[in-house]
């Protein structure tokens, strides 16, 4: 199964995640600042991240790092620049189904 990069500056919204995630069998790595994603994210096909880990200028560093590298799918609950080249957004809260069917379709088109 593919490996997943999970960013989250929110201890309980990152576990909860990481949860999901391994159970639909994906491998995680987790991540709480752009320091440490930028760390981990080599092998990851795809990076799940909060765009304001702490601030939104944070999200839009780890993103410019890792652009072209690996799929990111940005998970916010606040507004989000379009022009920001990501390959998906969702809103937060967003439903476990929902995740996992974004996670699969970017997987699948990784490979």
């Amino acid at each position: 199964m593919a490996r997943i990069l999970v960013v989250e500056d929110d201890t309980t919204q990152l576990e909860m995640r990481t949860q999901i995630l391994e159970h639909a069998g994906y491998e995680v790595v987790t991540a709480q600042s752009v320091a440490e994603a930028v760390e981990r994210w080599q092998g990851c096909s795809v990076v799940l991240m909060d765009l304001r880990i702490p601030k939104p200028e944070d999200g839009a560093r780890l993103i410019q790092a890792i652009q072209g590298a690996a799929r990111i799918i940005v998970l916010s609950g606040g507004e989000v620049d379009p022009a920001l080249p990501v390959d998906e957004v969702l809103r937060k809260p967003c439903p476990s189904k929902r995740l996992l069917e974004s996670i699969q379709r970017w997987t699948s088109e990784s490979k």
